[in-house]
């Protein structure tokens, strides 16, 4: 016959005999300790934390056995309650499951509990003032980061990256590590001055408000990389962000073997079409074969010199040098089809993007 202590049988619907706790062994005779070491491992500065408990699964194993007779609230989530409400209570902090300032692990075999602070999210929007930088880190591939021969002994292939020069600055005020999140990304030639959004998330920081202020300046005072908005931001942010896709506009400066005239510019201004293009050829070893549909239109056109210098407003996605180039046939139409010239693209830069919809719900 299974026998509860009273704490494990207030879980259940139906009383079970009372007697040597066929679940919790005794252990929970020892609550009031638990509950003083898990508000121990609070850290002053949190004004929110969240729980963790490691049960046994050999007592998990044993409450299934009572669910048998009767149902019941499982330990685990009468546990995490008991130790919330006590820690609200004592120190005045709010309990706050998805988005905490900090952690408390408690594990029911040795009753004891620490304190870690949780990783921190930092949303913003960066432009790109330097070219030859490209967004993220490229470790080299065939040293995996250790430094050989092919990389002279840097361990990735580029000097730095946006990912670098905004992650250095917010780990060396956080004392974190940091993982880049960003939505979408440029080319390493191209520049942008659109403000792309992005989520750095900072991973085992040892201060956890950092002087985002402070941090801007930073970041801007090396006038690489140039960042605004910046807040924390929930962990879903993450998510919101990288998976979020938008029209873009761009700058293009467009060269030709043969003559580029003010009527090409009056032509061009026409352009507005829906595309087909086949991935690319510079990047076909690195992305499936298939036909995108995108569209594209051009919104400004002047000849400058002798180049044609557009605006073209294009769906994510599309790869705007090869809707100027063509790439073989791969992109139809494409500007040079359209001019029946040969064309390419000699500079390109980000100057628009429409993602209001991340600043109405990130704030």
């Amino acid at each position: 016959m299974i026998r509860l202590c009273g704490s494990c049988n207030s879980r259940f619907q139906k009383d079970f005999p009372q007697g040597p706790c066929h679940i919790c062994g005794g252990v929970l005779q020892s609550l009031p300790t638990l509950l003083a070491h898990a508000e121990k491992a609070m850290k002053p500065e949190w004004e929110t934390f969240s729980l963790s408990s490691h049960i046994p699964r050999q007592v998990l194993s044993k409450e299934e056995e009572a669910w048998d007779y009767s149902e019941g609230e499982s330990l685990k989530s009468w546990l995490n309650a008991q130790i919330s409400h006590h820690i609200e209570s004592s120190t005045g902090k709010r309990y706050s499951p998805l988005s905490s300032d900090g952690r408390i692990t408690v594990d029911f075999s040795t009753l004891e509990a620490d304190g870690k602070n949780e990783p921190l999210f930092l949303f913003g929007c960066y432009n790109k003032l330097v070219r030859g930088i490209s967004q993220s880190k490229w470790v080299c591939l065939k040293c995996g980061g250790a430094g050989c021969s092919h990389c002279a002994g840097k361990g990735k292939m580029y000097e730095e990256s946006v990912e670098e020069i905004i992650g250095d600055a917010a780990g060396s005020l956080t004392g974190g590590k940091y993982t880049f999140h960003a939505s979408g990304r440029e080319d390493i030639d191209v520049l942008n001055f659109a403000g792309r959004p992005f989520v750095l998330e900072v991973k085992g920081p040892l201060k956890i408000r950092p002087d985002l202020a402070l941090l801007q300046e930073k970041i801007n005072s090396q006038g690489k990389v140039e960042v605004s908005s910046l807040k924390l931001v929930p962990p879903g942010s993450v998510t919101l962000v990288s998976d979020s896709h938008f029209p873009k506009t761009y700058r293009a400066w467009i060269d030709s073997d043969q003559p580029l005239t003010e009527e090409d510019a009056q032509k061009i201004s026409k352009f507005s079409f829906s595309l087909n293009q086949r991935t690319p050829e510079r990047v076909a070893h690195r992305r499936a074969d298939k036909i995108r549909r995108r569209h594209a239109q051009i919104t400004a056109s002047k000849l400058e010199q002798s180049q044609l210098v557009i605006d073209v407003r294009a769906d994510a996605g599309t790869y705007i040098k090869e809707l100027i180039h063509g790439d073989n046939g791969r992109t139809e139409p494409s500007i040079s089809s359209f001019l029946s010239k040969p064309c390419t693209c000699s500079r390109l830069d980000v100057i628009g993007m429409d993602d209001d919809f991340l600043s109405l719900v990130l704030g």
